[in-house]
């Protein structure tokens, strides 16, 4: 029969990424977001192991900075540089990733107590180093054109 199968790993399997519908999805959320250009800076050492720990790392939340330009209906043109809770989940023995000083394209939380960033394995709310099509999608959704995902 197939008894080899039984020690094979499991491999996570995600969603493609898509800015359009991570923009669609902070727009239909209860709580309000911002969206922000820039980069984080954290110590990368209190980042949860990527993967492949037993038994499977938890969660973690980091103290970050996030510094970069909020989006208005001109594009990325606030300044924003704000301390921020970086939530970087872990699905099993797969957690979320990210490196200070990366540019980043973030749908980041506010709450009455700060702002919150959330990250998963399969991205979150975090896009790193995204590309001017990218930005340019998250512009339009902004200003009310069209948003579609992509694929």
């Amino acid at each position: 029969m197939f008894g080899g199968l039984a020690g094979q790993a499991m491999a996570l399997s995600c969603l493609r990424p898509d800015v359009a519908r991570t923009y669609a999805e902070a727009a239909e959320a209860e709580a309000a977001y911002v969206v922000v250009h820039g980069e984080l800076d954290f110590e990368p050492g209190d980042m949860p192991p990527a993967e492949g720990t037993e038994p499977a790392p938890k969660s973690r939340e980091l103290r970050a900075t996030l510094h970069g330009k909020g989006l208005t209906q001109g594009g990325f043109d606030t300044p924003f540089t704000r301390p921020i809770t970086l939530e970087a989940q872990c699905l099993g023995p797969w957690c979320a990733q990210a490196e200070p000083g990366v540019e980043v394209l973030a749908f980041v939380e506010t709450a009455g107590d700060g702002y919150r960033l959330t990250i998963t394995p399969c991205g979150g709310m975090a896009f790193q180093e995204p590309s001017e099509a990218d930005i340019d999608r998250v512009v339009a959704c902004y200003q009310g054109k069209a948003c579609a995902p992509e694929g």
